[in-house]
């Protein structure tokens, strides 16, 4: 948990409970909860019947409809915002009184201002930290307290991905004695033996007392191994800090191998009090040594690093335990050995599980120290509140062993800014190094750098004066189940304003020819899905990546953007809407495994692993079309045998362009083997088959199962297999869902970009490349929970089969499985299907057009009604032409503006439309730019149309964050049919860019796009 853990009971407040002093009391049921603008809910006696009952933690967006109109936009996903409240009443333990008491916040996302019986407590806008109100006097002079929370997060966007909105992390009510440690009042600081550590200690008694402060530490087994004491006399309302120092014999060390854990039990002892409060450590030395890069006890280190986001998928913001425990056990199975906060502190028990499970952490706290977003921190709070917010974070997070650096900033601005923020992190904590991405880098104790790390020829020039971190390094897309043989590069090749490197095709035609949809649907050029061969990318892939880590000494990390897919981010790179999500991650929005995965895992795991891709499900492929068969494996020798005769072996290489074995394999329907040798012993193979149409499901649960305690969850996997057992990688059909006994459907996801249905509590889903994800949550402490899933299952298209069939699956997930008939009756008309209908004991045949539905009934009850349409223009694209997409500009019809119209009426134009300015003089357009290399000089291409009327040049004044220049564009011979191209020379910052070009004077103007070259 947090660095300073009470002791905590395990008890519940209800609205009337008998307690005892010191506790730490989880606060997290019976609240109330209503959406949107609720006036006098501040009050006590505001009437809340109406209020849905819920229990903490709590993120409403994710809850919502995605909707293109949402405020919250691509930058945040598409989900609603607004403005929640959140109210609760208890009643007040006899036990309570005299004491201090606190309500404390892990985390409310965002503005959030807080009520005790209509008394403001204060009001805390940044929505990424704990605090705390004191209301010990509303507990001394009342029996029954209501608390309410307002949560402002209408001002949109507030950031520049998903937050979430609400109380989406635990809350808690502390009760100690007057004379007590105060949150985050203990800082343990280990040096090889020794162990410091400073107690804070606060006597809010109306008289000074005085008394004994014990500090022992116990080792994992709780055995005591070290105990000092200190005589202690405090003022009333006076403050007092006391550092001891111990030593610990032979220490165990703190690793990322070997997480061993202490505790530092602290006890304040005078009179009558007894005061204890347990803090978990470890003792580990970390230097970060110039040339040479990071050690830990001493062993070089290298942070092979992900960044990731508070979210997680369909889950939002609010991640149960369990859930958040398991995609950092994924990131360790990876290889994954460091997470950085990006870009804000995560949730307390995040870092416990951290500590628990040997993983470092780049604590990060700010995105940008100014606007960023219109409406975020850096936009409207940095100043007023980054040193309050930074102190309460690092006192918060400060004994966490995983925990090696700081970070506080991203791609943002103000040499002022930086300084402060680092010697203010110095004050704080003077035991670990602080860095950014690459934000006021002349102040940091570590040159961290993002994108523009993965430049061509940027180690060539690395001074060795500081240590170097790739705080996003590598930048990769892909999609789960996507490939393409031709490389693609976000930006085009070559770009001089990213210097990447060259990557050659794996094919000289391209193999591939399915996509999400035909060109003609789509919005924007970006709006593609990108390879899963590691053949998509900015600058760099990641394993040229990994390759440079390892060789490179004084690179001591690198943190690739991203560990999971994230929600929001939508429009930069992918064009926005459906798009919802960015695709950066080495396992989806759903916790699904990409083939990346298993790249990395090659590289960075010892366990023998083999890893075969792509699949081998090609029907619409010509026989004898070569592939390019990828096979990830740390053995010392992979073979690949295709339908039985071996094409070989090779030998994994550690150069990036030989970690893959690859054989160029002319295609035919049937079985790929390879097998992986250590010291010439077959040890771990893989085999995949080329799958039939798909014929049924395979349900299983990833992760622990459901325990016998209430609003415990589980994640099942639901896969498309044909009728032989293999998985059918191009699935698609929706699933449908029935939970009976002690459960319910929490969420369904299926790990898609551009899936844009609800999540919670949803009844079906489609599968996106062969799987879904359901999230079932108890409803109570025990009985039996038995999943249901059905579908009607076949290709879409009817490609190769015209067959459907018709599956319901159980999966028992809790206590005994019940027993129960199954029966299924279907039309074929589109009409109800009734228990009258067909029922269904064999596969059956249509034809495209047919819609096909069905009822599963259980005991006589029926359960689920299904349907599932097959159609030419039904699921995704069989044949496309697919090449490299041409990198135009971003449309101006989906820039800010004002004054101005989107117009279609021409020819020639990008995208669905242009800007027309008319004559309006003031209209303008304004972009958002992301820069993730370094701040300098660029050329803007605007693609424009003007009238030759009574001007012969129209003049525009263009603003690059804030610095204007008045641009004349020449006019064209074809109006709205000829387009123009007009460069320009701007300076652009790291991060966040906005350029807007307002009319001057212009007659007949139109803007159809802008590209930064």
């Amino acid at each position: 948990m947090k660095h300073l853990l009470l002791i905590f009971l395990g008890i519940f407040l209800l609205p009337s409970l008998s307690l005892q002093a010191q506790e730490r009391i989880n606060f997290n049921e019976h609240w109330k909860f209503k959406l949107g603008e609720q006036t006098g809910a501040d009050k006590k006696d505001y009437n809340d019947e109406d209020w849905r009952n819920l229990t903490l933690p709590h993120d409403w967006s994710i809850e919502g409809d995605y909707d293109e109109n949402h405020p919250m936009g691509d930058k945040c996903g598409y989900l609603p915002a607004g403005i929640g409240w959140y109210r609760k009443t208890i009643q007040v333990p006899e036990e309570w009184k005299g004491k201090s008491v606190n309500i404390t916040f892990d985390g409310v996302f965002m503005n959030s201002t807080v009520w005790a019986n209509g008394k403001k407590l204060g009001n805390r806008p940044f929505g990424w930290i704990t605090f705390q109100y004191d209301i010990s006097k509303e507990v001394d002079t009342n029996n029954e307290i209501t608390f309410a929370v307002r949560v402002d997060n209408d001002a949109q966007p507030s950031a520049r991905w998903y937050t979430g909105s609400g109380i989406y992390a635990n809350t808690w009510i502390d009760v100690k004695s007057k004379l007590h440690v105060p949150m985050s009042g203990i800082f343990v600081r280990t040096k090889k033996d020794e162990v410091t550590i400073t107690t804070e200690i606060q006597n809010d008694f109306d008289k000074t007392q005085k008394g004994e402060l014990i500090t022992s530490i116990v080792d994992a087994n709780g055995k005591e191994v070290a105990v000092a004491k200190s005589k202690l006399t405090i003022g009333a309302g006076k403050h007092q800090e006391i550092t001891q120092k111990l030593k610990i014999a032979n220490p165990h060390l703190w690793s990322t191998v070997s997480p061993y854990l202490y505790k530092a039990i602290t006890k304040i002892s005078s009179k009558k009090i007894d005061e204890e409060y347990i803090t978990n450590f470890g003792v580990r030395d970390v230097e970060w040594k110039p040339g040479e890069g990071l050690f830990i006890n001493g062993v070089e280190t290298k942070m092979r690093g992900i960044c990731n986001h508070q979210e997680a998928g369909a889950l939002g913001a609010a991640v149960p335990d369990k859930i958040l425990r398991f995609r950092i056990q994924q990131l360790k199975d990876m290889g994954v050995n460091a997470i950085r906060t990006a870009h804000n502190p995560q949730t307390p028990q995040f870092y416990a599980m951290c500590d628990e499970m040997g993983m470092i952490v780049m604590d990060e706290i700010f995105d940008g120290w100014h606007k960023k977003a219109a409406n975020d921190y850096g936009a409207h709070f940095f100043k007023e509140w980054w040193d309050r917010d930074l102190t309460d974070w690092i006192k918060r997070d400060r004994n966490h062993p995983s925990i090696i650096i700081y970070s506080v900033g991203n791609e943002t601005k103000g040499e002022e800014e930086a300084k402060a923020l680092v010697e203010r992190c110095h004050e704080l904590d003077n035991t670990r190094p602080v860095t950014s991405g690459h934000s006021g880098s002349d102040h940091m104790d570590v040159f961290g750098v993002n994108g523009h790390s993965e430049r061509k020829g940027f180690f060539d020039h690395l001074s060795n004066d500081r240590v170097f971190v790739g705080t996003e390094n590598t930048h990769t897309w892909q999609v789960r189940g996507f490939y393409r043989t031709k490389t693609w590069y976000r930006d085009g090749y070559p770009c001089v304003r990213h210097q990447p490197y060259e990557y050659p095709d794996l094919t000289e035609e391209e193999v591939f020819t399915y996509d999400w949809t035909k060109s003609a649907n789509k919005k924007s050029y970006k709006q593609i899905f990108t390879s899963s061969y590691d053949n998509a990318i900015v600058r760099l892939n990641s394993r040229q990546n990994i390759e440079q880590l390892r060789d490179i000494p004084n690179y001591a990390g690198s943190f690739r953007w991203t560990g999971h897919d994230y929600l929001g981010e939508a429009g930069f790179v992918h064009g926005g809407w459906p798009f919802k999500a960015s695709i950066v991650g080495a396992i989806d929005l759903a916790n699904f495994e990409k083939d990346l995965f298993y790249l990395y895992q090659s590289q960075w795991t010892s366990k023998p692993m083999i890893h075969i891709l792509p699949h081998w499900t090609h029907p619409t492929l010509e026989k004898g079309t070569e592939i390019p068969v990828w096979v990830y494996s740390n053995c010392d020798e992979v073979e690949l045998f295709l339908n039985g005769q071996s094409l070989g072996k090779q030998n994994p290489g550690t150069s990036w362009d030989k970690m893959q074995c690859e054989w160029l394999v002319g295609f035919q329907e049937g079985e790929l083997k390879a097998i992986g040798y250590k010291d010439g012993k077959a040890i771990v193979n893989q085999i995949i088959r080329s799958a039939d149409a798909p014929s049924q499901l395979k349900l299983t649960v990833d992760g622990e199962g459901m325990k016998n305690q209430k609003e415990d969850i589980v994640q099942v996997r639901i896969a498309s297999e044909d009728a032989k057992g293999e998985f059918y990688p191009y699935g698609e059909n929706r699933s449908f869902y029935h939970v009976e006994g002690s459960g319910r459907v929490k969420a369904l996801d299926n790990g898609s970009p551009v899936d844009v249905e609800k999540h919670f509590e949803a009844k079906d889903r489609i599968a996106f490349y062969g799987l879904t994800r359901a999230y079932i949550e108890s409803t109570d402490a025990d009985g039996a929970i038995d999943l249901y899933v059905g579908a009607i299952l076949g290709e879409k298209r009817l490609i190769t089969s015209k067959q459907v069939h018709i599956d319901v699956e159980k999966i028992s997930l809790r206590g005994k499985s019940s027993k129960g008939k199954i029966d299924i009756y279907y039309t074929i008309d589109g009409s109800r299907p009734t228990t009258a209908s067909s029922k269904y004991t064999v596969p059956f045949s249509i034809e495209l057009g047919t819609t096909v539905k069905a009822i599963v009934v259980l005991e006589n009850k029926e359960i689920m009604i299904m349907h599932e349409k097959f159609a030419k223009d039904e699921g995704f694209e069989w044949k496309t032409v697919m090449t490299a997409a041409n990198p135009g500009g971003d449309q101006a019809e989906d820039a800010t503006f004002d004054g101005v119209t989107i117009s279609t009426e021409g020819e020639n134009f990008n995208g669905k439309g242009f800007i027309d300015y008319g004559k309006n003089e003031g209209g303008y357009v304004e972009f958002y730019q992301e820069n993730d290399g370094s701040e300098g000089e660029y050329t803007l291409r605007l693609r424009y149309s003007a009238a030759k009327r009574d001007i012969q040049e129209h003049t525009l004044t263009l603003d690059v964050n804030g610095m204007k220049q008045v641009i004349a564009l020449p006019s064209c011979d074809n109006y709205r049919k000829e387009w123009k191209e007009f460069e320009v020379k701007v300076k652009l910052g790291i991060g966040a860019n906005t350029i807007r070009l307002t009319a001057l004077k212009v007659n007949g103007f139109c803007l159809d796009e802008m590209k930064a070259i």
